[in-house]
């Protein structure tokens, strides 16, 4: 069986057109250096070379899922020394590995502010497009002859799941301690991936906050995808887009995990026009390919929220709740206050029963500063001021929702049918 996997995994290539267009969910390999402004898509990243530096062994390595299709694409970044241009992931059968595996060559970049060695960092990075199988367990490793990291395991998703589990958190921003508790829960809990609703650290333009928040993780995002959404302490920086390999223009785009369409958006915008026209039509076309799916979304700034630190986003509100209840969205995650809220189901404006609406979850306790202050909403159904992180148990027929204090006390159980 692996041979002839392995030789679909060599002859399959990406679109003949796979450049990155921002409106649409394409699949790229092209590897860009990232800049933090959309205009600038096209500047292409070092090619792979067999150049070894004094510090070459990957560190904080992650694997991600770049295009719509997670069952058949994914992503692998790490960082090295300045001089190491070796970028390179091998992958294949779990048997007798790395025998067998397939090899494949991605790019490298510089980034950051400064001279060489006064705030330069290097990112390696390699795409594959089209090239898994759903369903199939793989090893992997990168870096290259002399530098190979430790080997990993993932499993694609297959096209349909009878369940699965997703990790929830957001608003760890600084506190990167109760952030690697976050993680070694979702860990020990085996969830399928990680969603984060944005704020990961205080300073986005910081590399070092950046390199302490996924040190804190680990090596579990090697293991297991996090779906992030951009925060506003993100600040749309370069740093935060280097950190991550992810579809469309890396700001709003969709993924589909088996059943289930998740939609992230960003509300931290550089004009109106970003939240309320662009954002509102992908949103829109998005939900309408979902069909009768799962369909939840992502972002930081929530629609609903009776904390009142924040209070709710009336903009956020009036640009996109429309199309959560066109869609019938069954839920939306967002942080920014930091604390746990969950909204009674919500459609055209108006609390309605079970299964009518959508649930609207403020998770913002992955270590920011807890927010304790919040007020009596007509929508409010449940406001806990405490760190915290999520587990979505998802079925065919219905997303059970626990959430958990650091202690792994249940904080708030809900259940949201399809």
């Amino acid at each position: 069986m692996w041979s002839m996997l392995l030789l679909l995994l060599a002859c399959q290539t990406a679109p003949e057109d796979s450049a990155v267009v921002w409106s649409s969910e394409a699949c790229s390999e092209n590897v860009d250096i990232p800049t933090g402004f959309l205009e600038d898509l096209d500047i292409a990243a070092d090619p792979h070379s067999v150049v070894l530096g004094a510090a070459p062994a990957p560190r904080w390595i992650r694997y991600q899922w770049p295009s719509v299709e997670t069952g058949t694409s994914a992503a692998f970044l790490w960082g090295t020394d300045l001089d190491t241009l070796a970028s390179v992931v091998e992958i294949g059968p779990v048997e007798g590995f790395p025998e067998g595996a397939v090899r494949y060559e991605g790019a490298s970049f510089l980034y950051g502010s400064g001279e060489v060695g006064a705030g330069l960092y290097r990112l390696h990075e390699v795409r594959l497009c089209g090239r898994l199988i759903p369903g199939t367990t793989y090893r992997y490793r990168v870096g290259g002859e002399g530098a190979w990291s430790e080997t990993f395991t993932i499993t694609t998703p297959a096209d349909e799941l009878d369940s699965f589990r997703i990790g929830i958190a957001g608003d760890s921003r600084g506190a990167y301690e109760t952030w690697g508790q976050v993680v070694e829960a979702f860990d020990t809990a085996e969830v399928d991936f990680i969603l984060f609703s944005g704020d990961m650290v205080e300073f986005g333009t910081s590399q070092e906050e950046w390199e302490a928040w996924l040190e804190a993780a680990g090596d579990v995002l090697a293991r297991r995808p996090i779906v992030p959404a951009h925060g506003n302490h993100e600040f749309l920086s370069q740093n935060y887009f280097a950190q991550f390999a992810l579809p469309g223009n890396e700001e709003w785009y969709s993924i589909d995990y088996g059943g289930m369409r998740i939609v992230v958006l960003n509300d931290t915008v550089r004009d109106a026009a970003e939240l309320t026209q662009e954002q509102a039509v992908f949103l829109d076309q998005a939900l309408t390919e979902a069909g009768d799916d799962w369909k939840i979304a992502v972002h930081h700034q929530s629609a609903y929220a009776t904390c009142t630190t924040h209070n709710s986003d009336l903009d956020v509100r009036a640009a996109w709740v429309p199309a959560f209840d066109k869609h019938d969205v069954h839920a939306v995650f967002a942080g920014h206050n930091h604390l746990y809220e969950r909204s009674v189901p919500i459609r055209d404006g108006a609390a309605v029963g079970e299964g009518e609406g959508t649930v609207y979850v403020v998770t913002g306790g992955a270590g920011a500063p807890l927010y304790g202050s919040t007020e009596e909403q007509w929508f409010g159904a449940v406001a806990v001021p405490t760190n915290h992180y999520l587990i979505a148990d998802v079925t065919p027929q219905e997303m059970t929702v626990n959430a958990y204090d650091l202690a792994g006390n249940v904080i708030d159980t809900f259940v949201v049918p399809r």
